[in-house]
Formats: C-alpha cells, sequence, structure tokens
C-alpha cells in the first residue's frame, strides 16, 4: 500500500534537466514556445564557448560587427587584419543539440614589409566553419551550485583563398560551466584542434585552454574576464593573452558585447572588437 507514495515522493523529489516536458518534445521542426526559452547564451564575446544550447526550432545570430587584430611572431612580419562581420548562424535542432555555421565574409589584411619581403595588402572572403554542439549536463540551469557542460565539434572549409586556412581544420571543444549564483559563472573550456599551416603546407596539432568569469551587475550590464592560451605542438611554444570587456543585455533576445585581446605574451595577437547576438 506504500507503492503509489513512494512513487508520488520520488515524482515530486526527481526534476529534470531541462524546462521542456517529456510527453511534448520539442525539435527542429516543432520549435519550443518562446515561454520555455532558455536565458539567452552566446558563444561570445571570449574563446571559452558556452555548453548551453540553442532551443529547438529557434535561431540565434552571433556576429563579430568589427574585429582588428594585431599580429606579430618570431621573426615573422608584423601584420593587421580587420574582420568584418564574421557571423555564426546557429538552430537548435533537438532539446540538447543544435548545428552551426560560421561565416567569415569579408578580410582586410596589411602586411608590413621587411628585409626579406615587401608590403602587402589582400582583402576578400574568409573560411566556413560547419558546427555540431550537444550538451549532456545542465542544459537548462542558472542557479547556484549547478553545473553545465557540452562538447562541440568543428570542421573549417578552406573556402576563403588567402584570407583563409589554406587547408582543412577540425577541431573538438569541451565547455564547461558552474554557476555560483545566477549572475555569476565560471567557465572552462579544452580545444583540441588539427590546424593547418599554409607555408609549411601541412597539419599540426593546437592545443587551447581557457578559463572565464562573467558576473552581472545589474539585469542589462554584465562583464566578463577570460584567460586563454594557445600552445603549438611543433614548437612548443605557449601563446597566452587576457581577454576583457563589458556585455549588454538589451532585451531577452538581444545583447552587445565590447572588449580586448591583451597580449601576455610576446607572441600572442592583440585584437579589439565589438560584437551583437540576436535571438529568434
Amino acid at each position: 500500500m506504500m507503492l503509489p507514495f513512494l512513487l508520488a515522493a520520488a515524482t515530486l523529489t526527481t526534476s529534470p534537466d531541462t524546462l521542456k516536458r517529456p510527453e511534448q518534445p520539442y525539435s527542429l521542426l516543432k520549435r519550443s514556445p518562446n515561454r520555455l526559452l532558455r536565458p539567452l547564451s552566446a558563444d561570445r564575446p571570449g574563446v571559452t564557448e558556452s555548453p548551453i544550447t540553442i532551443d529547438p526550432g529557434h535561431w540565434q545570430l552571433e556576429t563579430d560587427l568589427a574585429r582588428l587584430i594585431n599580429s606579430k611572431s618570431g621573426s615573422l612580419p608584423r601584420t593587421r587584419a580587420l574582420r568584418l562581420n564574421a557571423f555564426a548562424l546557429k538552430t537548435g535542432i533537438t532539446d540538447r543539440t543544435d548545428v552551426q555555421v560560421f561565416v567569415d565574409p569579408f578580410v582586410v589584411e596589411k602586411q608590413w614589409a621587411t628585409q626579406d619581403e615587401p608590403a602587402a595588402r589582400s582583402r576578400g572572403f574568409g573560411d566556413i566553419t560547419l558546427r555540431v554542439k550537444h550538451n549532456f549536463l545542465g542544459n537548462d540551469s542558472c542557479s547556484a551550485g549547478r553545473w553545465a557542460a557540452g562538447v562541440i565539434g568543428y570542421t573549417r572549409l578552406p573556402v576563403g583563398g588567402q584570407q583563409g586556412a589554406g587547408g582543412f581544420e577540425y577541431g573538438v571543444l569541451l565547455p564547461v560551466t558552474y554557476s555560483f549564483s545566477p549572475d555569476a559563472h565560471l567557465s572552462a573550456q579544452w580545444e583540441t584542434s588539427l590546424s593547418y599551416d599554409r607555408d609549411a603546407e601541412q597539419h599540426f596539432l593546437d592545443l587551447a585552454p581557457s578559463l572565464t568569469f562573467d558576473y552581472g551587475f545589474t539585469p542589462w550590464l554584465a562583464a566578463f574576464i577570460e584567460g586563454t592560451s594557445r600552445h603549438d605542438v611543433r614548437t612548443s611554444r605557449w601563446e597566452s593573452a587576457l581577454n576583457l570587456g563589458p556585455v549588454f543585455h538589451v532585451s531577452r533576445n538581444v545583447q552587445l558585447d565590447f572588449g580586448r585581446h591583451l597580449a601576455l605574451s610576446r607572441n600572442a595577437d592583440r585584437e579589439y572588437f565589438a560584437g551583437l547576438v540576436l535571438r529568434r
């Protein structure tokens, strides 16, 4: 006679890891209602990405409105690149999986002259990257003391000519987030990628750990600080940098951000960027 009461108690104490009702699964063709949308969670502005996926049937646009990159690595010439409207278009296909396409539509590059090479300029279309993200823990939780984790796999298509990598590239990212409160989060990520060296015409292994903390001061204003590093296995060289800046939550579905990428090691890039996120 105690069995019905035990079953009822188990039902009350066991909470699913999703806002969606199990009896009403949502998908790309059956979009989740707006009232059940998760809080806006973008993979920008830092390198550390969110383990949270896009709600099924909804779209999210994340774009670098502008990014200025200054590079100086070893004996290589000094370069500067301006990327305009490099964007990612994402859509949720299940409650835990989304698909993404990254496009680098316009890149302007300048190379300073050296004793061995003349100055050079180029402009054009960049590469396209196809990605899949899957969340396997805490996809809907931002409450205190909760974890979220996911995995992202990608392939970069070398369609960008001189502005692209010059060869196919592949990678896996493992993002994890811990919520101290709904306004404070600590996130970490490990990226392993098979990158392409255009000059050497060969692939090489890249390892890139990162750690970021973000805090919401008000419902509309937050800030983030992030430490990043990248390890080129060929040269055993580490390049480290610090990202920081404000994030403005304009509305439930709109976000603006600005930031600096500060070099902590001699060969790391120095960047300025401004971005926009729109969800529909």
